[in-house]
């Protein structure tokens, strides 16, 4: 009998409700409060996205219990991801609304156009991530939808937090984190490849029957 899901979208809600209250605690109403919702809801949610990136990789190179936690929980990790960047979406708007200067006046074209499509990918992604939706959809179109999200979102995050690292100790984990799950799916791919052409070898070398 197959493991029951871990209820992971409560705790990361009760993770992001103690965020605000702390950051209200610590802070009060202010811009400083705003952005330290905006920064570490952006942490939680690179991380949970990062985990259910990675979720089948892993377990390919590592059977363990925490891959076998990841891969069975991966969507679970995927709507806890979207919960958390939706929060990060709501503070980045309350911060723009109500302390506008600077942050406003730093946003571009390309910022709101390449950000705002990872949010709709974000938004399909969780609307879909349900086993109705995969047979409404179809598997090959589901699996297109959620391949180019997933790599999509994978380099608005890379391209936010690299550069980042240069200048800001903080971000190093978080670029390095993304980088590392680049790894680890490019190393899975190779390695599907290389068994499918020993596979293959193998049977053109088979005598005939």
């Amino acid at each position: 009998m197959s493991k029951p899901r871990a209820p992971l979208i409560p705790y990361t809600g009760l993770a992001l409700t103690i965020l605000l209250a702390a950051a209200g605690w610590s802070a009060g109403w202010s811009e400083e409060t705003v952005r330290i919702v905006v920064r570490w809801t952006a942490k939680i949610a690179v991380v949970a996205f990062a985990a259910a990136f990675s979720a089948s990789a892993l377990r390919v190179f590592w059977r363990s219990g925490t891959t076998s936690f990841l891969l069975r929980n991966r969507r679970q990790l995927g709507l806890s991801f979207a919960l958390a960047h939706t929060v990060h979406l709501i503070a980045l708007c309350v911060l723009g609304f109500a302390f506008p200067s600077p942050f406003v006046d730093e946003l571009n074209l390309v910022t709101l156009v390449g950000g705002g499509l990872a949010y709709g990918f974000m938004f399909a992604m969780a609307a879909t991530s349900n086993d109705a939706a995969v047979k409404r959809l179809g598997l090959p179109r589901w699996r297109r939808l959620h391949t180019l999200g997933s790599w999509y979102i994978w380099i608005i995050f890379t391209q936010s937090y690299v550069p980042r690292a240069l200048v800001d100790p903080a971000a190093v984990p978080f670029a390095a984190l993304l980088f590392g799950v680049l790894g680890v799916r490019i190393a899975r791919r190779v390695r599907v490849r290389s068994e499918a052409s020993r596979r293959g070898a193998t049977q053109r070398g088979a005598p005939a029957a």
